[in-house]
């Protein structure tokens, strides 16, 4: 099995998540195996449409009780107390941005668009991952990321799993607060909503900034 941080301070960890004690085979329980069939977008245009308008946390909160697993429904509980979401901190929509001008049209992808954004959210992810980005796609196989730390090497598994539909990341370790923080759950989160409805969700931004700004005016 490969080991990409074996050498750090985060090789135990990575060994755990690879394989923890008392959890179901890779091939089974995995996160995708979870998620896939909740991500799947077969809406109609009428569908779509209302997509547009419904609060992004209410489609999060959906994309939970589809899933229906205890654990992962109480964590994204958590988030979706917050009426604001930011999908978009400390240059992460620069980095977005500059990844999707490599992949062209393609970034109007579900699948791509929901994978740029977990490989921009980590500053030094992003900057393995732009040279395996084009208009092809995201090749995976050329993004070498010894190096990160844990957050980015859940990031990177991730991103992967919704970009092919693979199963590297367990739904038992999505849940887990000391193998995956708080904040790479959010943008994990925001990517399942993005993989299941498109980029029109990052308009909740633009619809939260506007409500903001009218706030401030009156």
């Amino acid at each position: 099995m490969i080991r990409f941080m074996s050498d750090t301070r985060y090789a135990g960890l990575e060994k755990e998540m690879q394989h923890i004690p008392g959890f179901r085979p890779r091939r089974s329980g995995m996160v995708i195996s979870h998620l896939s069939g909740c991500l799947e977008n077969q809406r109609s245009p009428c569908e779509r449409r209302v997509t547009d308008c419904v609060p992004f946390y209410e489609l999060l909160e959906v994309l939970a009780e589809e899933v229906a697993v205890s654990t992962f429904v109480s964590r994204v509980c958590r988030l979706t107390g917050r009426r604001n979401p930011c999908f978009f901190q400390s240059g992460h929509r620069e980095r977005f941005l500059a990844m999707g001008e490599k992949c062209n049209r393609a970034i109007e992808e579900a699948a791509t668009c929901s994978a740029v954004y977990l490989l921009s959210a980590d500053r030094f992810l992003c900057s393995r991952a732009l040279a395996a980005i084009d208009q092809e796609g995201i090749h995976f196989s050329k993004i070498h990321i010894h190096g990160v730390d844990l957050d980015g090497y859940v990031l990177f598994h991730m991103a992967r799993d919704l970009y092919q539909g693979s199963s590297h990341i367990r739904l038992s370790e999505l849940t887990d607060p000391e193998l995956v923080s708080d904040r790479v759950f959010e943008w994990i989160m925001t990517a399942c909503v993005i993989r299941r409805h498109g980029s029109r969700v990052l308009r909740e931004e633009e619809r939260s900034i506007d409500r903001s700004k009218i706030g401030q005016h009156q």
